[in-house]
């Protein structure tokens, strides 16, 4: 009879609160153009979370809801979309996975006071550089390149590389600067350093990969990289006769690894912000939703980070006990452990990433594996 009436109740306050005015979060993303493929997992993790929190009533009694607006992979379309949802009645603002969108957007909305939460964009001077009203879901470049160049280096025995970083985005040659910086102090050699633009194989390739052939001179590929940069950039180093592992950050989380899988042996190894083969609750849970909702796996780690972004602002308007933008604020800078699918995400460090993990995957044969958990 208490089951009963318990389960009576909880279904009074859920019909209660989606009867209620709802709490809006403003999310922008590029869920058109070339940075669709990163952005629009993370959109769909933002929604399953809106689901999942409004069938269990809400928060502060009333529903949740996301007011969308699409950058279309244009810095300047995105600075104006987060303008204009920093305007509205929002709590706060997430979305976004790449720096310089989330720069454009993060500054636009902190100027007026509105928390901005971002996704997946991993530059960490972004907080001090935008202020308190700037907050970060993922880890930074700093945490995945030094976790990259740990692992290349004890786990692979690469202690020789050669470093290919696209110059167009600021995530791709700061995660580079982190990477060698950090495979520099563990006893790592580069060979050699080559520039090259997005989509495009860098020159001077077949003249580095001349100078790899030696023994020894090259154990492994770097490669800083966007999405759109995969296909390209594997075809252009196994063309160039270049046959060992490919390390890469999280901008090499992309379905669009299966169009080189003939091509990935010994290896693609990124790292990325969860497996989702981990054994934690909050991942099974995640994965179980989401393949329920779409009838497939999560494709990257991006749509896990939207689906914390979401569930990080539902805890600080709960511990808020308010809607108000400055109260979230307080609440999300308050934030010490929420359990993520992600991992624990907390700021106790003020203006700085979350500390977390690093997940490494492994892509080969078509498909991706779990390889290492990282502490940088």
């Amino acid at each position: 009879m208490r089951t009963l009436l318990f389960l009576l109740l909880l279904a009074v306050q859920a019909i209660t609160a989606l009867a209620a005015e709802p709490v809006v979060i403003g999310v922008v993303y590029n869920l058109t153009g070339p940075m669709a493929t990163l952005d629009a997992p993370g959109f769909e993790g933002m929604k399953l979370a809106v689901a999942a929190i409004n069938k269990r009533g809400g928060v502060l009694g009333r529903p949740l809801a996301l007011e969308v607006r699409d950058a279309g992979s244009d810095v300047e379309r995105c600075r104006e979309a987060a303008r204009e949802l920093a305007g509205l009645k929002v709590a706060a603002v997430t979305g976004l996975n790449d720096a310089d969108y989330a720069l454009v957007a993060g500054e636009a909305v902190t100027r007026k006071r509105v928390p901005f939460l971002t996704a997946g964009a991993t530059l960490p001077t972004l907080p001090r550089l935008l202020g308190p009203y700037y907050f970060m879901t993922c880890f930074g470049d700093d945490a995945q390149g030094k976790a990259l160049a740990k692992f290349a280096l004890r786990r692979m025995g690469a202690d020789t590389m050669l470093v290919l970083t696209n110059r167009d985005t600021t995530y791709t040659t700061a995660l580079s600067g982190y990477f060698i910086k950090g495979y520099a102090a563990r006893g790592g050699a580069v060979a050699a350093k080559l520039g090259f633009a997005t989509g495009q194989a860098p020159s001077g390739l077949d003249g580095a990969a001349r100078g790899c052939k030696s023994p020894g001179a090259c154990k492994g590929l770097f490669v800083s990289g966007v999405p759109e940069d995969a296909s390209p950039l594997v075809k252009a180093l196994r063309a160039a006769g270049l046959a060992g592992p490919v390390f890469s950050g999280d901008g090499f989380d992309t379905p669009l690894l299966s169009e080189v899988a003939d091509l990935a042996a010994p290896g693609i190894f990124f790292s990325t912000h969860v497996s989702y083969d981990s054994p934690r609750r909050q991942v099974r849970d995640f994965v179980e939703d989401w393949t329920a909702a779409h009838g497939a796996a999560p494709v990257s780690g991006f749509a896990a980070l939207g689906y914390d972004a979401v569930g990080l602002i539902a805890d600080a308007l709960r511990r808020a006990g308010s809607s108000a933008p400055h109260a979230v604020q307080r609440a999300l800078a308050a934030t010490r452990a929420y359990p993520g699918v992600t991992g624990d995400i907390g700021y106790p460090e003020r203006l700085s990433p979350p500390e977390k993990p690093v997940t490494v995957m492994r892509f080969e044969g078509g498909r991706r594996m779990f390889e290492a958990e990282v502490l940088p």
